[in-house]
């Protein structure tokens, strides 16, 4: 039987990989969409104080768990990042994701 202490740093992994994909995931969406809007300033406002809300929320409901939950939930977050910009960023020219998918 699994450890209860490694079964929450898992799911606070996992949780950090959920939060990490609505930030990242709506900073892209909102990037993406903006030029199209009518006001966009007031768009990337709105977008970011909603992402930046929800994301604290969730990090704080972990920091309440202890130090390490938080740790492995920021170390899920921003996994995501790194993935998210290798996957959705630009190319670039001449570099090993160029020439190797």
């Amino acid at each position: 039987m699994m450890d209860d202490n490694f079964i929450l740093l898992v799911l606070a992994f996992l949780w950090g990989t959920l939060l990490g994909l609505f930030y990242f995931g709506g900073l892209w969406l909102t990037v993406k969409t903006v030029l199209g809007k009518r006001r966009p300033g007031r768009w990337l406002a709105i977008s970011v104080v909603a992402r930046l809300a929800v994301v604290l929320s969730g990090f704080w409901i972990i920091l309440r768990q202890g130090p390490a939950t938080f740790f492995f939930t920021l170390a899920g977050f921003f996994l995501v990042r790194i993935v998210l910009t290798r996957r959705l960023g630009p190319e670039r020219k001449g570099s090993y994701h160029a020439t190797h998918p």
